[in-house]
């Protein structure tokens, strides 16, 4: 296989402290991983045959693990589940399963637009399919021809291209600023009424003190 592409033997290390001894058991003594250099990194993989797994198309693989990322942001950033707004544990799960599910619409139209194309679903805009199915939502509610209509969005959707970004590093910091408000933890009527209320006080107090 070659001096940067070889096969290397892996043994079971020390049990950790957080891990049980039944867990640590399950694990075998050893293992046979492969394990490859390119332009300095280091990869390890269980892949073994190295003609069936060329390290090239392997390293290119690791190299879209970027995508990860980027749908981690779709998730919590493009669709707004950075902040869950419910405050009960059974309301939040129900929350998070209307992202996915939502999520999961548009990852399928992205799909079924790219069948028929050379194009990659990872290769298409997530954030722009999602303005774009909602400026097509009163098209396909109330066309006469809601397959026409379906198939126009499908074409439209593939126009949203994303750039090739193999490599990307980003630091792992938030750069949004907390804002200067305090968060509104009650009714906005109710908020607005304790407001009112305020004011009439204070303006009764003015009238009071005026010579």
């Amino acid at each position: 296989m070659g001096s940067k592409n070889h096969l290397v033997i892996w043994k079971k290390p020390h049990k950790p402290d957080w891990m049980t001894q039944e867990t640590y058991d399950s694990y075998p003594d050893q293992m046979t991983v492969r394990e490859f250099k390119i332009k300095g990194e280091v990869y390890v993989t269980t892949f073994q045959d190295h003609k069936k797994y060329n390290k090239v198309a392997l390293a290119n693989h690791y190299k879209q693990r970027w995508h990860i990322e980027i749908n981690f942001n779709s998730l919590k950033t493009i669709m707004s589940m950075d902040h869950l707004r419910s405050k009960t544990p059974d309301m939040v799960h129900k929350e998070i399963a209307v992202h996915f599910l939502a999520y999961n619409l548009i990852r399928t139209l992205i799909a079924e637009a790219c069948r028929n194309t050379e194009r990659l679903p990872i290769q298409v805009s997530f954030k722009g399919v999602i303005q774009l199915f909602n400026s097509f939502v009163s098209l396909l509610s109330f066309s006469a021809d809601c397959n026409k209509a379906h198939a126009i969005l499908l074409h439209a959707i593939i126009k949203n291209k994303v750039g090739n970004r193999p490599g990307r590093i980003e630091p792992r910091a938030v750069k949004k600023r907390p804002k200067a408000f305090r968060r509104l933890n009650k009714s906005r009527e109710l908020e607005k009424a304790e407001i009112t209320k305020r004011m009439k006080k204070n303006s009764n107090k003015k009238c009071s003190s005026a010579p």
